[in-house]
């Protein structure tokens, strides 16, 4: 057991119900993280990237969604595999931020403006780890002084607003790692910062890694960042992972037409068409109320023939450690 995967989401499937129908946000989504690895989830706004991490988290109910087939099994820091599908809220409430944490986009928007830095890190400290309010504080100071904030006795009792952009995001870090979770869940938590900051995030996210142990699964539409910091890359279209494979050989040899399209609009490695301009993918990802009946890239796949019109490809291991969710993924160039 002791090289069960940290994380393991096999067929997982989330809803909307609205009003005009149902719609169907994430499905058979299935996705495996080991202990210390970092999974990035790549793919265009819209593919239900941020939909899966509020899944795994189990917010996605808070935002009018559902879980509705499949398993989210999570190891446990006591060796427990823990079914997050299903698991009651009451209990639920216990496994974040203890076993399983999420640093979000826009740390403005998820910290609290009335409260301190430093009470915030303590509430995560005082919930999980039955501290009290001393140790708890002293133990904010030194999750501050961890993630790299200056003079963090000081400022442990600075609100939000007195912090720059980059601290805000180390400070959702302090939180996220306060009771050391054996996964983190980041949904693109370098996006609006510039590319310095960018990078000191991504340092600090390596460290970190590397002296707690702890499983990574990254989010993002920036390839670049992929390059530097996954071990592995799952890529998803229309609420679905399309290929999955080692990060090396997702930049050589990519597999599923969706992504040798993105590798090839890449500045700098894309090849100028005569007019200079990059190449571009056609055409728009579907409506999630009006998708494809058959592969759900197929209006947009230079590739396509009948077949893939009406067939639904299954996401297969066509090489070693290689999935491909495309029936002619062995002509696919780049």
């Amino acid at each position: 057991m002791s090289d069960r995967p940290v994380l393991d989401v096999s067929h997982l499937r989330t809803v909307f119900d609205t009003p005009t129908g149902q719609v169907v946000s994430v499905d058979d989504v299935s996705l495996s993280i080991a202990r210390g690895q970092t999974l990035g989830l790549v793919g265009e706004s819209g593919s239900g990237k941020s939909v899966t991490s509020l899944s795994l988290m189990r917010l996605v109910e808070r935002g009018g969604g559902r879980i509705d087939g499949g398993t989210i099994s999570l190891k446990g820091r006591d060796g427990d595999v823990i079914n997050l599908a299903t698991l009651p809220e009451a209990a639920m409430r216990k496994v974040r931020g203890r076993d399983i944490a999420m640093v979000f986009q826009e740390p403005m928007t998820s910290l609290d403006p009335v409260w301190s830095i430093g009470a915030q890190i303590a509430e995560s400290v005082r919930l999980h780890q039955g501290a009290g309010r001393s140790r708890a504080r002293q133990q904010a100071i030194e999750m501050l002084r961890l993630v790299g904030i200056p003079a963090p006795e000081r400022r442990v009792d600075d609100y939000p607003h007195q912090l720059s952009g980059g601290m805000r995001q180390r400070v959702m870090i302090a939180i996220a790692l306060s009771c050391r979770p054996g996964l983190l869940i980041a949904d693109e938590p370098t996006t609006a910062l510039d590319v310095t900051i960018q990078a000191q995030i991504l340092d600090l996210i390596r460290r970190l890694q590397a002296e707690i142990g702890m499983s990574v699964l990254f989010i993002t539409h920036n390839l670049g960042v992929v390059a530097e910091i996954a071990d592995r890359v799952a890529v998803m279209y229309a609420g679905q992972v399309v290929e999955e494979a080692p990060v090396a050989q997702i930049f050589a040899t990519p597999l599923h037409p969706y992504t040798a399209g993105l590798l090839a609009s890449i500045p700098g490695t894309a090849k100028p068409t005569a007019d200079r301009r990059l190449p571009t993918i056609g055409g728009a990802p579907p409506s999630p109320m009006s998708r494809p009946a058959g592969c759900r890239f197929a209006p947009r796949c230079p590739l396509a023939v009948d077949a893939c019109l009406s067939g639904v490809p299954e996401l297969t291991e066509v090489a070693p450690g290689h999935k491909a969710r495309c029936i002619r993924w062995q002509e696919v160039k780049r």
